[in-house]
């Protein structure tokens, strides 16, 4: 495959400067993958891009590259991963603790051995892998809809997320107030 170049640390200056960009633009005329600068703030104190990439983010994004090979080449793997948020209101909704991290790491994990990997996520802190779709949901409803319609040409379903066993009967259409010290909610 085409070789991979992974962008110095240096400041914003440095990384703009005619010669820098003239330099990697004939490096990907030559095939060269370019991977970085990212942003943030660096050594000298400054802020902006120029910043070299985390080393995790630079092992994902190298063996994205990668050709995929392995025992699961040619498999489509649906995973879940994540909580589910049931609505009280537009505001307020019940979940759960729910990182999502099993689910990612199994993603990552099957990514690693060739699959074609969808990811069907509730809202989480997380970053999908690299070479992984992910499709974002928020209610357990959503979740079922998006696996069943994924489910088409799926191999292999690994079921990882926290999905929620009770939603709220009737939620609010508008933002509840607080008119007691007491609220009652019905779920099914």
């Amino acid at each position: 495959g085409a070789p991979v170049g992974v962008a110095p640390a240096m400041n914003g200056l440095m990384w703009s400067n005619a010669a820098t960009q003239a330099n990697m633009a004939q490096l990907r005329a030559r095939g060269v993958h370019i991977l970085g600068p990212d942003s943030g703030s660096q050594a000298c104190g400054e802020t902006g891009e120029g910043r070299m990439m985390e080393p995790a983010d630079i092992a994902s994004a190298v063996y994205a590259l990668l050709p995929a090979d392995g025992p699961l080449k040619g498999r489509k793997v649906l995973i879940t991963a994540g909580p589910t948020r049931e609505p009280i209101d537009p505001v307020r909704f019940i979940s759960n603790r729910s990182s999502g991290k099993m689910g990612y790491a199994v993603a990552q994990a099957a990514r690693d051995r060739g699959a074609e990997v969808v990811l069907v996520s509730g809202p989480v802190n997380l970053c999908a892998p690299l070479g992984v779709r992910r499709i974002c949901v928020e209610t357990a409803a959503q979740m079922h809809d998006v696996v069943m319609q994924e489910l088409v040409g799926t191999d292999i379903f690994i079921g990882t997320a926290a999905v929620a066993d009770y939603r709220p009967e009737q939620p609010a259409t508008s933002k509840i107030k607080k008119t007691s010290d007491r609220l009652d909610l019905s779920l099914e």
